[in-house]
């Protein structure tokens, strides 16, 4: 079993698939951007090539928590704070992290997202057996939203990358123009705390 399969599985819920059918600062190594037609090009990385992923990612709007979680929505016992992911992807000095606690729950700020914007993938830290749930929340017209469960995780109790997970909603952009507002939300289910860093999107521009 690989390290992130002990670490840090998901159980991607076949209820998302069916509504998704129905309702549809980087690491140093950063020196390419991702083109899109509808978003703004954004420099990416390869932080997952430890881990066998090569593809290239982009960090979500202060994904790495350094800038004390600007834009995220924070709600409940949620907190940035001290204490990196142990592989330091963005940089040596990085010293913050996501902490979410039973009860609460953390909005990413909106990211323009394409067609091909097909996953996203980040660090993180759990008690055994406690589970996050991921949405992705569509804005839409006249401020209204719609919420798509993409992922459950399940923690193992240590730091490690999590699997891929698919965006789900990017195929909705086919229909704007190719460029829709996303926003991630992050939600523990049930008891147990979860500390999270480094939240990536990978445009698949590899």
């Amino acid at each position: 079993m690989t390290l992130i399969a002990a670490r840090c599985r998901f159980l991607l819920t076949g209820a998302a698939a069916v509504v998704a059918t129905a309702v549809l600062a980087a690491p140093a190594t950063a020196s390419v951007t991702a083109a899109s037609a509808g978003c703004p090009d954004r420099a990416v990385a390869q932080p997952f090539a430890p881990w066998g992923d090569n593809a290239d990612y982009f960090l979500a709007p202060d994904g790495g928590f350094e800038q004390g979680g600007a834009g995220w929505t924070l709600r409940g016992p949620a907190t940035v704070t001290q204490g990196n992911e142990p592989f330091a992807v963005g940089a040596s000095s990085d010293a913050s992290a996501l902490r979410l606690a039973a009860g609460s729950s953390a909005t990413t700020a909106p990211i323009c997202i394409g067609v091909e914007h097909r996953s996203i993938r980040f660090f993180a830290d759990a008690a055994p057996q406690s589970t996050l749930n991921v949405d992705a929340v569509v804005d839409g017209p006249g401020g209204s939203q719609r919420s798509v469960r993409i992922a459950t995780v399940r923690g193992d109790d240590a730091w490690a990358p999590s699997d891929i997970v698919p965006m789900v909603v990017n195929e909705l952009a086919a229909e704007h123009d190719n460029a829709i507002d996303v926003r991630l939300r992050f939600s523990p289910h049930g008891a147990g705390s979860w500390t999270i860093d480094d939240v990536f999107v990978d445009p698949k521009s590899h």
